[in-house]
């Protein structure tokens, strides 16, 4: 049986946390594409996205370059690109907490007192500023018999989100697509998709010699 891997990018926040002054990040698992401002786990949808500030095209990432596009809404990924790039650094899945910080996510001390009994998930919040407005968010999870510390357990779920009005690319990205790039430019570059409702993209990942089913979904701001 495969497993299920999600790779969530979330390009803002639920307009009712925002109402609310609340930085409480989403959950990680990806909803049914017809869901259209559900609330709790995604970006609320808009009637017509409209571009945000586009990154630099000279800090594209290595997936862009290699040029993964979809076929029929399936993009072929190779499994050392399932990955979070952080300031150039790959960081494949498991997405290993050590991994995430050793790239440049900001590490935090109190991590480590984390504990995981067997059986559990824990959706870690990874904040990229000071500001708390970006976030790396790896739900990990404890598949032994025994407590392991959250620096031994592995991620099969991962997410980028963020609170800023006007995403900027923060040097993270998920397939090459860091915050902040418009949504045409992310459907040029990853190519046809399996859904699309204006808000929301959804492409199905395949990754030849894992045992995994894959999902990249998308929200975008207005």
């Amino acid at each position: 049986m495969k497993k299920h891997l999600v790779l969530l990018l979330v390009f803002v926040m639920l307009l009712t946390l925002a109402a609310c002054g609340g930085k409480t990040a989403a959950p990680q698992v990806a909803p049914a594409p017809a869901a259209s401002g559900s609330s709790g786990s995604t970006a609320a949808s808009a009637p017509a996205p409209a571009p945000v500030q586009a990154p630099d095209t000279a800090q594209q990432d290595e997936p862009a370059e290699a040029g993964i596009k979809s076929a029929d809404g399936t993009l072929t990924v190779p499994a050392k690109d399932v990955a979070v790039v952080v300031n150039g650094t790959p960081v494949p899945v498991p997405y290993r907490l050590g991994d995430l910080e050793a790239a440049g996510v900001p590490a935090d001390e109190s991590r480590s007192s984390i504990e995981l009994g067997a059986g559990d998930f824990f959706s870690a919040n990874l904040y990229l500023d000071d500001n708390e407005d970006y976030l790396i968010i790896p739900a990990y999870y404890n598949g032994g018999d025994s407590s392991i510390s959250i620096t031994e357990a592995e991620a099969e779920e991962i997410m980028m989100t963020t609170y800023a009005d006007e995403p900027e690319d923060q040097g993270v990205s998920i397939l090459g697509v860091p915050f902040g790039m418009p949504r045409s430019e992310v459907k040029a570059l990853l190519g046809e998709q399996v859904y699309d409702d204006g808000s929301y993209l959804e492409w199905h990942v395949d990754i030849p010699g894992m045992a995994y089913e894959g999902t990249l979904s998308m929200y975008f701001t207005e």
